[in-house]
């Protein structure tokens, strides 16, 4: 069994300190893999010690204090995870980048958060951060460690990843204990790191959490699975979102298991192919998207294959429906089962490099049962846990226990309650410390007996499973009373290959539901081609009629198991994706409602006037920096048997 440190709680209470038991537990056992060049490089945990012990006393010789904020912006590389236990080992705290914010963003952030030191990938992340640096007078140094770019680079900011850490083994020579001083002097209650919240409702909020509560969340979370030192993690999802530490790089550090980083963004899927891990977390819009290309890649097989999944998928579904019934198949199935999985199941599982996947996980926005039913169908255990920056890891599914539907009962030391309106309460020692300068809003989030203020709409099955809704602000209700969830309806559109995004539209003012939907460019293309459709771009291809039939056969199906009264009427296929660098969505991809309601109030006004089509303004910028506005004409698409009971 996993070794989780449960009981050395009071000397492994800190990430560093976690470390360093690695590093004199498997010295010489590989703890990284990293892939570039299409080569994976390993590091044992001998080595990562080094690395971070150098890079770490480079920081304080440079001035780094206890509780000062390093800054991180990059994709998952080794100098990412090093440079974040080089700053928890200084008693600093980690606060974690998106890639692709926005130098706005970006200055925000690095303001807000008091940051000193920023460590960066490469020249895209050090030109934006050049760019807003004579605002920022706290930044000491940038710091980057992928040289590509950076030859002609002159600044007195600038300094490599190397060059910190010559700093780091000079001073080391004159301190030569100070590191495991540091490290020793850490403590549980330190502030590990500020998240920053998404911000789909307002000015993101920095969420201070505090090595304890890191771990112990991530201890309750283990408590699901048995993970082994030997086992293999692959960390892909963006290091600067809370929910990367608790499924991927705080696992790694309690169990041992190794750590393997991507080579690039679009190479994720050969990776997982190449690691075939056993924890692995995604969103839903990751197992939304994997899902689509199963679908497309079927729709593309030939007709022999094409036969087999037509009758072999089948049985998976009936065989995994069962089990999560917590029923025995059949007799019928049972025997047809080995060869749906010789055949069909578990070449889709290799695919996907899920073959060794023990705890497969989804969190974040919903995922729909569609969705869930098809992964299991493949026999793949996909969890579902529910947990948040602020309130830590909460429930998930145990595999013994998985109820589609749900997101599992309380992890261990996690209460959970409803409140009389409705909202998910949480008390746990997982909590988050505060919000960073917000001390009101700390107060808001808290009930006056201390249960923590989720913002969710929940309630408890009847075995004592919690099922989560949507945000409480954004559930629906029509002007004839109906409710209705947004997200249940955008993720049951999302299962559809041929959609990428969706945003469901109604309110009190409005007498029915509608969508705007965004079409998966890709999948919408091959399916054009194989159909002799001509288009030119990706607004020609969303506003093609044939395009509007296919999608609309979509939503008919997604209708079909949806009360009449909440049933899709009316869509469009939108002319352009929603993009984070507008605002239209957060960098984790949660829809910005408000934002988007007001970006496109014109031709929502247009749907509900029974209109046929809306003019909409695009803007464009060009590669020189210019920008210009686009006027495309998007058609406006009712469903013919939505009304239908």
């Amino acid at each position: 069994m996993a070794d989780t440190a449960v009981a050395e709680r009071g000397r492994l209470d800190t990430l560093p300190k976690l470390l360093r038991r690695n590093r004199e537990r498997w010295g010489s056992r590989v703890a990284f893999r990293d892939k570039e060049f299409g080569i994976w490089t390993q590091y044992t945990w001998g080595d990562v010690y080094e690395q971070v012990k150098e890079f770490s006393l480079g920081l304080v010789s440079l001035g780094l204090n206890p509780g000062e904020k390093v800054a991180v912006i990059g994709d998952n590389e080794p100098q990412w995870y090093w440079a974040a236990y080089a700053a928890y080992a200084a008693r600093g705290v980690v606060v974690g980048l998106f890639t692709d914010a926005i130098p706005s963003e970006i200055e925000y952030i690095l303001d807000h958060s008091e940051a000193t030191f920023v460590v960066a990938r490469d020249q895209e992340q050090v030109d934006k951060l050049l760019a807003v640096a004579p605002k920022l007078s706290r930044i000491r140094k940038i710091i980057w460690w992928y040289p590509r770019g950076m030859r002609g680079y002159r600044h007195p900011l600038l300094m490599s990843f190397q060059e910190v850490a010559e700093m780091g083994r000079a001073y080391q020579a004159t301190h030569p204990d100070l590191f495991e001083r540091l490290i020793a002097e850490s403590a549980g209650q330190d502030i590990a790191n500020i998240y920053y919240t998404s911000g789909t409702t307002g000015t993101p909020k920095g969420v201070m959490c505090s090595h304890e509560a890191l771990i112990g969340s991530t201890e309750a979370t283990l408590s699901l699975v048995s993970l082994e030192a030997d086992d293999h993690i692959l960390c892909y999802l963006p290091p600067a979102w809370v929910g990367e530490s608790f499924l991927g790089l705080i696992p790694h550090l309690l169990t041992g298991a190794i750590l393997h980083t991507l080579e690039e963004p679009e190479t994720v899927m050969q990776d997982i192919r190449e690691v075939t891990p056993a924890l692995i977390l995604g969103g839903a819009r990751q197992w939304e998207g994997w899902v689509s290309i199963i679908q497309a890649r079927i729709a593309d097989a030939g007709w022999i294959e094409r036969t087999l999944y037509r009758l072999l998928l089948p049985v998976g579904a009936r065989v995994a429906a069962l089990r999560l019934e917590g029923k025995a198949p059949e007799l019928l199935w049972k025997g047809l089962h080995p060869i749906a999985n010789a055949l069909v199941l578990r070449p889709i599982r290799a695919y996907l490099g899920l073959t060794r996947a023990k705890l497969p996980a989804t969190a974040g926005t919903v995922l729909g049962p569609d969705t869930f039913r098809f992964i299991h169908s493949l026999g793949i255990p996909l969890h579902q846990v529910y947990g948040s920056t602020e309130g830590g890891m909460v429930t998930g599914h145990r595999a013994e226990d998985i109820r589609w539907g749900t997101v599992g009962p309380p992890l261990p030391r996690v209460q959970v309650q409803i409140s009389p309106e409705g909202e998910i309460l949480v008390k746990s020692p997982y909590l988050f410390s505060e919000y960073w300068k917000d001390a009101e809003a700390t107060r808001r989030a808290f009930t006056a007996d201390g249960w923590w203020r989720s913002g969710d709409a929940g309630r408890f099955d009847g075995n004592g499973h919690l099922i989560y809704l949507d945000r409480l602000s954004e559930l629906g209700e029509l002007q004839s009373g109906d409710r209705y969830s947004p997200q249940h309806i955008e993720s049951g559109l999302r299962f559809c290959p041929y959609v990428r995004d969706a945003m469901v539209v109604g309110g009190k003012t409005r007498e029915f539901v509608s969508a705007v939907i965004i079409i998966d460019f890709s999948n919408v293309g091959k399916w054009a081609e194989r159909h002799r459709i001509p288009y030119t771009t990706y607004t020609d291809l969303s506003q093609r009629p044939e395009v509007a039939r296919l999608i609309e056969g979509e939503v008919e199906r997604l209708n079909a198991d949806l009360p009449p009264p909440v049933r899709i009427q009316r869509f469009v296929c939108l002319s352009k994706e929603f993009d984070p660098d507008e605002g239209d969505v957060t960098r984790t991809r949660k829809l910005k409602r408000a934002a988007l309601t007001g970006r496109y109030g014109g031709l929502i006004e247009a749907i509900y006037r029974g209109e046929e089509a809306c003019a909409v303004d695009a803007t464009v910028t060009y590669q020189d920096g210019r920008q210009g506005v686009v006027t495309t004409a998007i058609r406006i698409h009712s469903v013919p048997k939505a009304g239908a009971c």
